[in-house]
């Protein structure tokens, strides 16, 4: 059994990435009934191969969520540390701020104030934590509270930090949040016995929670300022503040007892239904009953009609399993003719456009051996770039018939993700410097470093490897390539432009209508037509279009369109 596959109980072999792939699916679709069999198989398949330590830091990520959302705190705490352990082997974690906020948060809520605050202070020195708005005016306030409350209460630390959370949030007029921050600044002050800076908080806390309709937190905005106002010796206004808290905490509870009372309501209802339902199930059986005595009198009736029908239902189904069992033949001769279609055309490609590069090779060996034999240094470079040449475009069809011949079995797998389009296509010209160089073509590139494409690395690679090695092969010496890229109509467009020998009209027509051709380039030999086809179908899967150009004489161009990431 290979490192990356596991038994199954049919004897089949199941690749070591479903459990990850099913947790994923499940989080995703909020199954979390049924998530953590997924999230355990996840850890111990990677904690037993010990080969991927992303994916196993991410199942102790996952299994610590799922322990949080559960109330699981310590457990979940526990999983947590465990990731972090991992993640030390790993150079980019990631969700990396989150990942730690996560933790810090746990240790807050388990009143581990100390290790909460450090992993706090920590997070501000990560390289994404800026780009994380989200969590930075929480991150700023949950350390202001930690200061608070330590063994050692900071209230300086603490009240910059707050103040820190303050300007963060109010350069996004977010109320609820100011509200929150607002009411924790002023228990601070209240605390350290600064009532006239206590009131003040705490009534823009009161402001910001009428904006922004923060009924949960308007309670304790209430009690703490009367308790701020009666330390300031206004008793009449904190007795006022008091009655709001009282005020807020019966339409806290008159809002639970409406919802009580609509359940209610609502059982109500269903026992009503419930109770019709029960009279329309007796009279239906009275009327059962009446109808019995006369069913009785045509049962020899219905006996031989049934008997006849029976036999009519057993000339159709056999009639129609022998018409099912034709159409599965003649769907199976079909397949079967398909496939030797696909063995054929193999064996003509192993038997003839392969044989050539091959043959080719050799004969270029000997010129090489005797280059070397003569000292010929220059004629013995030159053979050497030519050899590097055949060698690699041999590669390249014995790696479009792989991928040709698992695309005719359905076996290709396909994980989508995003790409930076100028970074795959620099990674893809850096194999085809030494064609270029060969043929003295100019390569010109305009590839925006800002575009980021939703499709699969292998298979985006492929695609522009068959058409950038296409366009090499097709231009002559001294000819010129440009690729460009851009983004129209909310889709990435790359585009792949040559003024080759170009293609005629009736053999462009052949390829547009998703027909291979063979066609000879610059230097006599003949491509197999398997590139384009295989451009197409990986271009399709990847929920793009690729569109192809050509003028025999003029050249050619050839455009990718793919989905773009939407920021």
């Amino acid at each position: 059994m290979t490192d990356n596959m596991k038994g199954t109980k049919d004897g089949r072999k199941q690749p070591d990435f479903v459990p990850f792939h099913n947790m994923h699916i499940q989080l995703y679709e909020r199954q979390y009934s049924e998530v953590l069999p997924s999230i355990l198989a996840s850890i111990a398949v990677y904690s037993e191969t010990s080969k991927n330590d992303t994916l196993l830091y991410l199942s102790y990520y996952a299994r610590g969520s799922f322990y949080r959302k559960k109330g699981l705190k310590d457990e979940a705490l526990a999983s947590m540390l465990q990731a972090e352990k991992i993640s030390k082997n790993i150079k980019n974690p990631p969700g990396n701020v989150g990942f730690y906020s996560d933790i810090a948060n746990l240790f807050f809520e388990l009143q581990q104030y100390e290790d909460a605050l450090q992993y706090y202070l920590d997070l501000l020195h990560k390289n994404d934590f800026s780009a994380n708005k989200k969590l930075q005016g929480a991150i700023y306030n949950n350390i202001a509270r930690c200061y608070a409350n330590i063994d050692k209460h900071d209230y300086e630390k603490a009240e910059s930090y707050y103040k820190k959370s303050l300007a963060f949030y109010g350069k996004f007029q977010d109320s609820l949040n100011l509200a929150a921050v607002h009411l924790n600044l002023g228990d601070l002050y209240f605390e350290q016995y600064k009532d006239r800076l206590a009131v003040d908080h705490l009534k823009k806390a009161l402001l910001y929670s009428e904006v922004s309709e923060a009924v949960d937190i308007k309670d304790d905005i209430y009690f703490n300022l009367s308790l701020a106002m009666e330390s300031a010796g206004q008793t009449k206004k904190a007795l006022e503040f008091y009655k709001k808290y009282v005020e807020q905490l019966e339409g806290i509870w008159n809002r639970d007892r409406i919802w009580g009372l609509a359940e209610q309501e609502k059982k109500f209802i269903v026992d009503k239904k419930q109770t019709e339902i029960q009279l329309l199930e007796k009279e239906a059986k009275l009327q059962k009953m009446q109808l019995d005595t006369k069913r009785m009198q045509s049962n020899t009736f219905f006996s031989i009609a049934a008997v006849l029908l029976l036999l009519l239902l057993v000339g159709l189904y056999s009639y129609s399993q022998r018409i099912k069992k034709n159409r599965v033949i003649a769907l199976q001769n079909i397949q079967l003719d398909e496939l030797n279609a696909t063995k054929d055309r193999l064996f003509s490609i192993i038997a003839h456009d392969l044989r050539t590069p091959v043959y080719l090779l050799k004969e270029s060996n000997l010129r090489l051996k005797k280059a070397l034999i003569k000292n010929e240094l220059t004629d013995l470079e030159k053979q050497l770039d030519l050899n590097i040449n055949m060698t690699e475009n041999t590669y390249s069809m014995l790696d479009n018939l792989l991928y040709w011949s698992l695309e005719q079995k359905n076996g290709s797998f396909y994980k989508k993700e995003q790409l930076p389009l100028h970074s795959i296509v620099e990674q893809v010209l850096v194999n085809y410097g030494n064609a270029l160089k060969i043929k003295d073509i100019r390569l010109d590139k305009n590839i925006p470093e800002g575009i980021q494409v939703y499709a699969d690395s292998n298979a985006i690679k492929i695609v522009l490897r068959n058409i950038i090695d296409n366009a090499i092969k097709f231009t002559q010496d001294g000819g010129f390539i440009k690729i460009d890229a851009g983004i129209y109509e909310n889709q990435a467009e790359l585009v792949v432009k040559d003024n080759g020998i170009g293609i005629n009209k009736a053999m462009l027509d052949t390829i547009k209508s998703g027909k291979t051709v063979r066609q000879k380039d610059t230097s006599g030999r003949t491509s197999t037509g398997l590139g384009l086809e295989l451009c197409r179908i990986m271009t399709e899967k990847n929920a793009g279009r690729l569109m192809i150009e050509s003028e025999e004489g003029k050249g050619t161009s050839v455009k990718i369109v793919l989905e773009l990431v939407k920021k």
